[in-house]
């Protein structure tokens, strides 16, 4: 009689620590996913956006009101989780958790960056790029942070090392995240078809490319769109002319090229990762398809006056 070799993982002693590690990761990438969505909802009523991923925006739809009520309770159902992770059952040799620390402090970073970049935006203030650079650490890189530092709590206590460890590589990937971002939403022409035009110029944002060009000597032009909050193509457009003039979009690819191979050192220099750094060429694709387009002025010109 042979014996039942089917795994029996409910209900049972046995498997218990396998369930438990298992589970950690999905219960983060929830955290994450959560506080990910609530934000672009809260966002894009403090940006006074139109379309998100080429939808128009929830609050257009359900209201203002009731958007932003949505927005905070997922804020709190996020950190509901998160009080119940500090709760997990712990090896006896691990120390405790601070799930909710991490949590709290990663927070504050993101509503500090995004309540900067709302005052650099609502007083016409144009940051410098290294003042840039640091509000996107907080904006862009405390999601990141956080699951990081999620997961460094769960880490086994004889495995070496601690969250700093993973510090710049952070650093690096929100960096490239966000201006990476911007230039695709000025210069790409797949995103223009997609989900919309120049919209960081209609915003009135202090992007990457913008903020380079209004060193320039034509970016007084660019200036006074940016104040205008103009949806009008054809002066969108022109702005779009003189950034490419002035070399901005070619700047702000070289920024994204340099950061993409700090990145791609950064993992190599761990042992490597093949899963992040296919993750990383796929996204830079696209970067690599602008900076093709950003050389081909005719085809720019082009899209622009259509």
């Amino acid at each position: 009689m042979s014996r039942n070799t089917e795994p029996h993982t409910e209900h049972s002693d046995i498997t218990k620590p396998y369930t438990y590690i298992c589970g950690l990761p999905a219960k983060i990438k929830c955290i994450i996913r959560m506080l990910h969505n609530a934000s672009l909802i809260i966002d894009d009523i403090e940006d006074g956006s139109k379309l998100r991923r080429g939808s128009p925006v929830a609050h257009s739809l359900f209201g203002v009101a009731s958007t932003i009520n949505a927005g905070n309770y997922i804020y709190f159902q996020a950190l509901s989780l998160t009080l119940a992770l500090d709760k997990e059952p712990r090896p006896p040799s691990s120390p405790p958790t601070d799930c909710i620390g991490v949590f709290t402090s990663e927070l504050l970073n993101l509503h500090r960056g995004q309540g900067q970049d709302i005052v650099w935006r609502d007083e016409s203030t144009c940051p410098t790029l290294p003042q840039y650079e640091s509000m996107v650490l907080d904006k862009t890189g405390g999601l990141f942070r956080l699951a990081v530092g999620l997961m460094v709590q769960f880490r086994h206590p004889g495995s070496g090392g601690g969250g700093g460890d993973f510090g710049r590589l952070v650093e690096l990937l929100a960096l490239y995240f966000q201006i990476r971002d911007d230039l695709i939403n000025l210069a790409s022409l797949d995103y223009f078809k997609e989900k919309g035009y120049c919209e960081d110029l209609v915003e009135g944002k202090y992007s990457y490319p913008i903020i380079h060009c209004l060193g320039t000597p034509s970016g007084d032009i660019v200036r006074n769109v940016l104040k205008r909050r103009t949806a009008d193509r054809d002066v969108l457009g022109y702005a779009r002319s003189v950034m490419l003039k002035e070399g901005s979009f070619r700047f702000t690819y070289a920024r994204c090229e340099e950061l993409k191979g700090d990145i791609v050192g950064e993992i190599e220099g761990r042992g490597g990762h093949e899963g992040l750094k296919g993750l990383v060429e796929l996204l830079h694709r696209q970067v690599r398809k602008v900076g093709e387009e950003v050389n081909d002025k005719p085809k720019l010109e082009r899209i622009d006056s259509t």
